[in-house]
């Protein structure tokens, strides 16, 4: 087991998996499961949120199995009460947070005429409002234990259309975001980044869309979807010292599809 995280508190919010496996996997892995496991791999004590209580368990539960330290909490990012109740959950159980990651987005509605005002309003609360609620009430708790990291998990859509108007205006909105976080909580100690996944071969995709794999491998220079763990590891290296002078900014793990 690596320590790059070691003697740290990760919360990982949208850690469960609502999908299939893979063929061979015991567990649904998609970029939230990997991360919180990821994290604890290296020493972290986390703290599974996701909406379904049942699927945040899982993920501690599998934690635990391998011999590290999780707990579970259920938030709904679109209720401010339990995006707070995930930080209090957090303190409670492991008397610190110093790490967040907030990797919860929905996709609804299609293209400017197909996406009714209800559905771009859903996109605005849990895509762009959750984050900001989030860090909200993890921001004090970082500070005041010593300072510490957040990664938002944006996608290649912030910078890419596919016709999804709400999805993509949500995601780049969550660049700024990011952003204007991290230049204001520099001085805590706090850094703050954005990943932007390309295509992912997660238990989401899985479940909405299916086997993508053949369809989609050509258009990727590396000729194949990214795997869930590799967005973990992208997001482990940004939470870590490895990154300690890295803040306000975005990775693109993408297989090179954006400079396509």
């Amino acid at each position: 087991m690596q320590t790059r995280l070691s003697g740290k508190v990760a919360l990982i919010v949208g850690g469960g998996a609502d999908g299939p496996a893979k063929a061979g996997e015991k567990l649904s892995i998609g970029n939230g499961r990997a991360t919180a496991i990821a994290c604890a791999r290296e020493g972290a004590a986390v703290m599974v949120a996701d909406r379904s209580l049942e699927l945040a368990d899982q993920t501690a539960a599998a934690i635990r199995d391998e011999g590290g330290r999780a707990a579970a909490v259920a938030a709904d990012v679109s209720l401010e009460e339990q995006c707070r109740g995930a930080v209090e959950a957090t303190i409670r159980a492991f008397s610190a947070l110093h790490l967040m990651v907030n990797n919860v987005g929905i996709a609804v509605g299609g293209n400017l005429l197909k996406t009714t005002t209800a559905q771009f309003d859903t996109m605005l609360a849990v895509n762009l409002r959750g984050h900001f609620l989030m860090m909200r009430y993890a921001v004090p708790e970082i500070a005041k234990a010593g300072g510490g990291a957040i990664v938002n998990v944006s996608s290649l859509a912030a910078l890419r259309s596919n016709s999804q108007i709400s999805y993509e205006a949500t995601k780049s909105a969550l660049l700024g975001l990011s952003r204007s976080a991290a230049v204001s909580h520099a001085r805590d100690n706090i850094r703050v980044n954005t990943i932007l996944p390309g295509l992912i071969d997660s238990s989401m995709v899985r479940r909405l869309i299916g086997d993508r794999e053949s369809a989609v491998a050509t258009r990727i220079p590396l000729r194949r979807q990214g795997t869930p763990w590799e967005i973990a590891n992208a997001i482990v290296f940004l939470l870590s010292d490895d990154a300690s002078y890295i803040t306000g900014t975005e990775l693109i793990v993408d297989g090179g599809l954006a400079a396509r």
